[in-house]
């Protein structure tokens, strides 16, 4: 039997905003991945990545906020969530970090050319988050990140990651986009519409986001499912996969036939 690979630790940003106009559902920001990527090709995704080298370094601590939570402060989950602020910085152009007056970064007309050459270096690997940092006088803002699940890929993936999910609200003075490169299209949705545009064929999403939009379609508000996020939901789900033909289903803890496969 061949010997699963084993997976990378990864962190997802889920980018969300109350409803416009006011009184209508919630709604996140997804990207739409570029039809020649090597995973999760042409589909409708989180920003998000893997964890880098640049996000372990402990150094990082001094250029961070402080994160809540049992986990604050760790290593691990400082890289994680770095990695969160890094990914979302890259894919979709916003960042969240803090001034000096704990306020979050605004990208004014002034310096939108600026971030958006710190955005296309950091993406390349000409800039770290802490240079970036030091030449901005900012900290990370590790604490707007909610971590609300963890997803590990099917043991039968040639490509595995162990991805922790995070939720942040959409900073004030501040506009996503894709990048053009990675991503090719990007759309703020709620979670409802988007599984509506799926089911109809228009929305391509992989399983993982799926079952998240279902999770977040239960929820009237951003607050709702940050506050209904419990120690269970940070425990790892790592799908099965039952091949059936040409089709291909997945399978969760709870699903019938998911202890068998």
């Amino acid at each position: 039997m061949t010997q699963p690979v084993e997976p990378v630790e990864a962190a997802t940003v889920i980018l969300a905003r109350r409803g416009e106009p006011t009184g209508s559902p919630w709604q996140c920001f997804m990207v739409r991945r570029h039809i020649r990527s090597d995973f999760a090709a042409d589909v409708f995704v989180f920003p998000g990545g893997k964890v880098d080298a640049a996000d372990r370094d402990p150094v990082m601590a001094r250029y961070c906020v402080a994160h809540p939570g049992p986990e604050a402060d760790t290593d691990r989950w400082r890289a994680l969530r770095l990695a969160g602020v890094r990914e979302l910085f890259e894919e979709a152009g916003v960042l969240l970090a803090a001034r000096d007056d704990g306020g979050l970064v605004e990208i004014s007309e002034e310096s939108v050319d600026r971030f958006a050459a710190y955005r296309g270096q950091i993406h390349s690997g000409e800039m770290s988050l802490r240079e970036m940092a030091e030449r901005e006088e900012l900290r990370y803002a590790l604490d707007r990140l909610h971590p609300i699940s963890r997803w590990i890929t099917p043991e039968s993936m040639n490509r595995r990651f162990d991805t922790y999910f995070f939720l942040a609200y959409m900073p004030k003075g501040q506009e996503p986009a894709h990048d053009a490169a990675e991503t090719t299209d990007s759309v703020w949705i709620s979670p409802g519409e988007a599984l509506r545009r799926y089911h109809a064929g228009g929305f391509p999403l992989v399983f993982a986001t799926e079952k998240h939009l279902e999770r977040m379609s239960a929820y009237a508000s951003i607050e709702a499912l940050i506050s209904a996020v419990t120690p269970q939901d940070l425990q790892p789900i790592m799908p099965r996969v039952v091949d059936e033909g040409d089709q291909r289903r997945f399978l969760i803890p709870g699903d019938d036939g998911y202890a068998s496969v």
